[in-house]
């Protein structure tokens, strides 16, 4: 009787791995929620659509985006994480999830332990652009200046607490100058203060900068992330150009409810790894000023602890609020 019983145990066991992976073979079954925590129409939204599209071709099944903007994108960030982690609710995530618990200490709940990374999706830089006005060109001219006119130059950026706000700060403080930063309800109305001579400078997007680099109303000065930027490879980083190791760049990748299958969230990153080998996609993508930066869930879980820490720091030295 013992015998038999530990065969039948035995059977079971061997049983319960093929089980699991003809569930996973089985997702999805029904449509997929992608929340986008941002505003519709904008060049994020579009991108979200992008994915949602390509990967639900690939998964062979719908993925509806729905916007839920707001709170510095906790709104959706938390309805996302108070789903079920059945692979049906996923998040749009960008690199605000790690600033904002920082700046608001209001938040209810901790991305780090109640989301689950599946795979950073794309990465960008922002740029560093001035007016005609300014008598430099260059990261060292205008260190030299800000250095010898303390608050006399203005930066503008797109919102308190925004990637190009700490951006802003990161420069004061890697540089050592004091240049006044002058925030505006986003990216046109900083820009066109810009071109009015209001501020003198602005870090923003490589895309929502680069038609007035173009028309030649805006410099461009320097690029934010560790490497040129592939859409302006002529154009230095501000690393190369006198503030070793400056490094700031936004990103936006994929979330899901902590406690999803593992074998869900191997598969999700899997096919968004497939989507972006598409040179179709990758064209849309960078059209936006995107980079695909697709990357696994240990990956971008290390990258999500390392700009809570960056970010966190340079909030609590810096005193920037949410207020």
């Amino acid at each position: 009787m013992k015998s038999i019983l530990r065969g039948a145990v035995m059977a079971l066991a061997a049983l319960l791995p093929l089980a699991g992976g003809a569930h996973a073979q089985a997702y999805p079954q029904r449509p997929i929620r992608l929340v986008v925590p941002f505003p519709p129409g904008g060049s994020t939204d579009v991108s979200a659509r992008i994915l949602a599209q390509e990967l639900g071709a690939r998964l062979g099944q719908t993925i509806v985006t729905e916007n839920r903007p707001g709170a510095g994108t906790m709104i959706g960030s938390e309805a996302v994480a108070r789903s079920a982690p059945d692979g049906y609710t996923l998040l749009y995530a960008s690199s605000s999830i790690a600033i904002t618990p920082s700046l608001n200490r209001s938040v209810t709940f901790d991305p780090r332990r109640d989301l689950a990374p599946v795979t950073m999706f794309i990465e960008a830089p922002l740029i560093l652009v001035s007016n005609r006005q300014v008598p430099f060109n260059s990261v060292s001219g205008l260190i030299d200046y800000a250095k010898a006119n303390p608050g006399k130059l203005n930066i503008a950026y797109p919102g308190m607490g925004t990637t190009n706000h700490l951006a802003a700060a990161l420069f004061n403080r890697s540089a050592g100058t004091d240049i006044v930063l002058a925030p505006f309800a986003g990216n046109a109305a900083g820009l066109t203060a810009l071109i009015r001579n209001d501020v003198q400078l602005a870090v923003d997007s490589v895309a929502s900068a680069a038609p007035f680099i173009q028309d030649g109303s805006l410099q461009a000065i320097a690029v934010t992330g560790l490497t040129r930027s592939p859409s302006m490879p002529e154009l230095p980083t501000v690393a190369e150009s006198g503030v070793p190791g400056f490094e700031t760049s936004f990103w936006f990748g994929l979330m899901a409810p902590m406690g999803t299958p593992d074998a869900i969230l191997t598969r999700l990153a899997e096919e968004t790894q497939a989507v972006v080998k598409d040179p179709a996609v990758v064209a849309k993508l960078n059209t936006l000023g995107f980079e695909t930066a697709v990357r696994g869930p240990e990956h971008f879980g290390q990258r999500i602890a390392a700009d809570f820490s960056k970010w966190g720091e340079l909030i609590r030295q810096a005193r920037i609020g949410a207020d």
